[in-house]
């Protein structure tokens, strides 16, 4: 800590020492000039009302922050008397002034300041013309004029750094609220996430769980040894299931979390979902329209997202029947349909959070997705991704 910080930082802790202080200087000063020897004849004598003077300098001077425009109002008067008095030195007039102004305009904006340094300096210089020293009342006049108006512009400067140093303060404590509210928002966004995939993984494989117990009970008198393998794929399915809602909840753990190395799914692995599906007991016919092309993480994940929700709502409120899934891809979008002809059976079809998981997912890409019973009272579900070059960029920033 420099000496300069240490005395601002003690002057700052201790106003009330700093004005009695000051207040003594101005009272020593304004004393002192009284005695001074300004026509050749010797040292002159105090006088009762040059001391009491002087006093009511000291009072104003340690009450200008308490009332500052009464102390200034008081330090002017005590000038001005002393400006009249043939008895009393002029040689420290107007120090108790020179504080007050200066507080006051360190305190207050620019335009006061100007209109108050004016007042006063007019005020000593008109009462220097009028009634002070006849032989020098125009210098007389200058430099009660002078005095005042620097006090009143030291005190600006000082009130513009203030103002200056103080904005510089609150531009640090609003970008620290930016970046912590930013900071908060990345957490909201992420939780919402994570909610989704969790949402997603664990719906669909319950779906695929009640499709193979279904199955399993329906088989268990007529053939045992299929109910047997249906249960098993439901041991399978449950494992999975475990795996993934465990490579998901890691997301949330700490860095001394183990860092899962699989990749997200994607419609890579679209062949290996379709089967979970089918060996469920569940018709489900792929068709791709297009060139396919190497898809951005985001898109790839969504496309395989709404394609797994879609056909964990079959399995789930829809009577058995066949399932299409059809990829599109044309020009700059890729379009996922998949349409149950299933009799629907829930008058909550479609209408859960797994929906409106999908429809989330689809417009944080700049998509959309629709979704509602058809003509045949079948379910369809339409999705449309863009695949362009900016939605990649934008997905790798």
């Amino acid at each position: 800590m420099t000496a300069t910080s240490a005395w601002s930082r003690w002057r700052t802790n201790h106003p009330r020492i700093v004005d009695v202080g000051l207040g003594v200087v101005v009272l020593a000063i304004a004393v002192g000039t009284q005695r001074i020897d300004l026509d050749g004849r010797g040292a002159r004598d105090l006088t009762a009302g040059g001391v009491v003077l002087a006093l009511v300098e000291f009072v104003a001077v340690v009450q200008r922050r308490k009332h500052p425009w009464a102390a200034l109002v008081v330090a002017v008067a005590v000038s001005m008397v002393m400006i009249g008095a043939a008895s009393l030195s002029n040689t420290g007039l107007g120090l108790s002034v020179i504080v007050c102004l200066f507080h006051i305009a360190s305190e207050n904006d620019r335009r006061r300041t100007a209109v108050t340094a004016v007042a006063v300096a007019a005020a000593l210089a008109t009462t220097s013309l009028l009634i002070g020293d006849r032989d020098k009342p125009l210098l007389d006049g200058i430099v009660l004029m002078s005095w005042p108006l620097l006090a009143a512009f030291a005190g600006a400067e000082t009130y513009s750094r203030r103002a200056y140093l103080q904005s510089l303060v609150e531009r640090a404590e609003q970008a620290e609220r930016l970046r912590e509210e930013e900071a908060r928002h990345r957490v909201v966004e992420e939780r919402m996430r994570i909610a989704r995939d969790l949402h997603d993984v664990v719906a669909h494989h319950i779906a695929l769980v009640n499709l193979q117990v279904g199955v399993a009970s329906h088989l268990i008198d007529r053939d045992p040894h299929k109910a047997v393998a249906a249960l098993r794929g439901v041991e399978q399915t449950s494992a999975a299931a475990l795996d993934e809602i465990r490579a998901t909840v890691g997301l949330l753990r700490g860095p001394d979390g183990d860092d899962s190395t699989e990749p997200a799914p994607g419609l890579r692995d679209l062949t290996e979902l379709i089967g979970q599906f089918t060996g469920a007991g569940m018709t489900v016919a792929v068709r791709v329209s297009g060139e396919p092309r190497p898809l951005g993480p985001a898109v790839d994940l969504t496309a395989y997202r709404i394609v797994q929700e879609a056909l964990s709502n079959a399995g789930r409120h829809a009577l058995p029947g066949p399932v299409t899934v059809s990829l599109t891809y044309e020009g700059a979008v890729l379009t996922v349909v998949v349409e149950n002809r299933g009799r629907a059976v829930s008058a909550s079809a479609g209408s859960g959070f797994g929906l409106r998981g999908m429809r989330e997912r689809a417009q944080a890409l700049g998509g959309d997705i629709t979704a509602g019973p058809d003509a045949d009272g079948g379910f369809r579900v339409v999705a449309q991704l863009p695949v362009t070059s900016e939605t990649w960029d934008e997905e790798n920033r």
